[in-house]
């Protein structure tokens, strides 16, 4: 059974903390009453995203290349949460962010994952802290089988899968040279509140500036498994609190495989507009045609994701809502068919 108390009144250090996913991780810790240090150098993570008014909350900007320092915030710590990657903000790099951003710097890709990675391994060899590995679906590849299990074959076709990948190896190695306490959690396409990337971030962003029309590269009938950011971080903090789940790999996804053509017609229909959608039938290098998770293993554990996809579609808009009125005032401002809709999100 899961004791949540093992991961209550700790110190728990969260390397990317500031980022989309690792925020939300940041306020659930918080929940559960223990001491969180987030180290961020704020390459895509914002301040924020972060509770401003948390005695139990401490923020570090800089690297986690920095292996001096990670040693020094990880020897204070009980858990290590890694999920520092440089991903750059959508404006830098355009569609593909993370992946595209890796195709283009490969050095600079390899060198924050995988030396990120040994910081942490090398820094928690002395304190023993257990360690929880942000990896991705991308590690995978193009696979042969969909559903993916944990055991299907890894064949990663970008840089930033491939250094996942190597960056799990060097978990593994650690887990059996050294007996850490280490879990590597294979994530698929997380969603919700706070993210600025990816699909569902792009079609809203275009839909806000043109409600009538939209243009979604690919043929519309990529397949992708969306869990929502509540459910992947509440899955990895009841990974973390069973002592069998170190030392193993899981997909943290929800089981059920969702079309870019069906993804639009959800957020469409919910927005209530019917815009005109093209796809351009190509798409970026590394762009997958299918991931799907089996999430059988997961469920063994005994965690099962809550969140339908339409449920969580509609607190990303009403979290795009408060954002675009609070930040930018588009919709207030805005002349162009965009912002009506935007004035009517989630309503």
């Amino acid at each position: 059974m899961s004791n949540i108390n093992s991961i209550s009144n700790k110190i728990a250090l969260v390397a990317g903390g500031a980022g989309f996913i690792g925020s939300h991780l940041v306020e659930r810790l918080l929940d559960l009453n223990n001491k969180v240090i987030v180290l961020d150098n704020l390459s895509s993570g914002r301040l924020e995203n972060l509770p401003s008014n948390s005695r139990l909350l401490t923020f570090v900007k800089d690297d986690i290349r920095k292996l001096v320092l990670v040693k020094k915030l990880a020897r204070k710590s009980d858990f290590v949460f890694h999920l520092a990657d440089f991903i750059p903000n959508t404006d830098q790099i355009g569609a593909g962010h993370v992946i595209k951003f890796s195709m283009k710097k490969p050095f600079l890709d390899l060198d924050i994952c995988v030396r990120g990675t040994l910081n942490v391994l090398e820094a928690t060899k002395q304190s023993h802290a257990k360690v929880i590995f942000f990896s991705t679906a991308a590690v995978y590849g193009e696979p042969l089988e969909n559903p993916i299990r944990e055991t299907t074959r890894v064949d990663p076709i970008s840089p930033y899968g491939v250094s996942k990948l190597a960056a799990e190896t060097y978990c593994r190695l650690f887990n059996k040279m050294y007996d850490l306490p280490i879990i590597v959690a294979r994530l698929f396409n997380v969603y919700g509140p706070r993210q600025r990337k990816y699909v569902m971030h792009d079609i809203l962003l275009n839909l806000e500036k043109d409600s009538e029309t939209l243009e979604i590269l690919g043929s519309g009938n990529q397949e992708r498994d969306f869990i929502y950011v509540n459910d992947a971080v509440d899955a990895i903090i009841f990974l973390s609190t069973k002592e069998e789940s170190y030392g193993q790999t899981f997909n943290i996804g929800t089981g059920i495989s969702t079309s870019i053509k069906d993804l639009v017609n959800h957020i469409t229909k919910i927005l209530d507009i019917k815009p005109v959608v093209t796809y351009t039938d190509f798409s970026w290098k590394g762009d997958i045609k299918a991931l799907v998770a089996d999430i059988t293993k997961l469920k063994r554990m005994g965690f099962t994701p809550k969140h339908g996809l339409v449920q969580g579609i509609e607190e990303l808009i009403r979290w795009k809502q408060n954002e675009s009125y609070h930040h930018s005032c588009i919709a207030r401002s805005s002349t162009n068919s965009g912002a009506k809709w935007m004035q009517g999100l989630g309503k």
